[in-house]
């Protein structure tokens, strides 16, 4: 069942303090890969905390091949979002489940995916060490730092080579499943304070996150108005 479309989508912000290289004419997977182990803590906090997305981890579920949709059960049971989450039932696929990346030996979590049909905006403060026109002097061009960010935000290709830090937790938590899913972004520079000379590349970025719902279904629309 499809729903009418609307535009007051479910927001959250990210913050990371320390090195954004810039990836240059090649990426930087380990510095990818350790900022996208820092965003997991505070990421399994908003699945854990969110009722939103409590919600969303025990709903988003349909039958195999899309042929029997389950919300008429969600809708007539009663569910405990505090609790754990149940199991999913024979013939019946998660939306939310982990991805496995055999490269990595890890399961991945992205919150935003083509499973749930949903895109993302982000809106980046960008605070560092220097003038706030000299984006692109000093610490790598802005294009470069802002490509090392994105591959941080989305979870590992299953199908490359995994090449970077070792992940911290399995399940690793991230944003995106494909940086492919960013549909907009805006950025805006400042001057970072304290600590200039001891850590004289050090970035603090807020990273303000809407999530897009694409196409609003049974299974996703929990995420409207959250």
């Amino acid at each position: 069942m499809l729903l009418e479309e609307r535009d007051d989508f479910m927001k959250f912000t990210l913050i990371y303090d320390g090195d954004l290289p810039s990836s240059g004419n090649r990426p930087k997977p380990i510095e990818a890969s350790n900022i996208r182990n820092h965003f997991h803590d505070q990421l399994r906090d908003l699945w854990d905390s969110h009722v939103v997305l409590r919600k969303l981890a025990r709903t988003a579920r349909v039958h195999e091949g899309y042929g029997e949709d389950i919300a008429a059960t969600n809708r007539n049971t009663k569910w405990d979002y505090r609790g754990p989450i149940p199991p999913v039932r024979r013939g019946y696929i998660d939306l939310c489940a982990p991805i496995f990346v055999p490269s990595a030996n890890t399961s991945f979590v992205p919150l935003i995916r083509n499973s749930l049909h949903l895109a993302s905006a982000l809106e980046i403060t960008f605070l560092r060490h220097e003038e706030p026109f000299a984006l692109m002097k000093n610490g790598g061009d802005l294009d470069g730092r802002l490509a090392t960010l994105f591959d941080a935000l989305q979870m590992p290709n299953p199908k490359h080579e995994y090449v970077g830090s070792q992940p911290t937790e399995n399940p690793l938590y991230t944003v995106l499943e494909d940086d492919a899913l960013i549909s907009d972004f805006s950025i805006r520079s400042g001057r970072l304070l304290g600590e200039r000379t001891r850590k004289p590349h050090a970035v603090r970025l807020q990273v303000d996150v809407t999530i897009k719902v694409l196409r609003v279904t049974d299974d996703n629309q929990s995420l409207i108005g959250g």
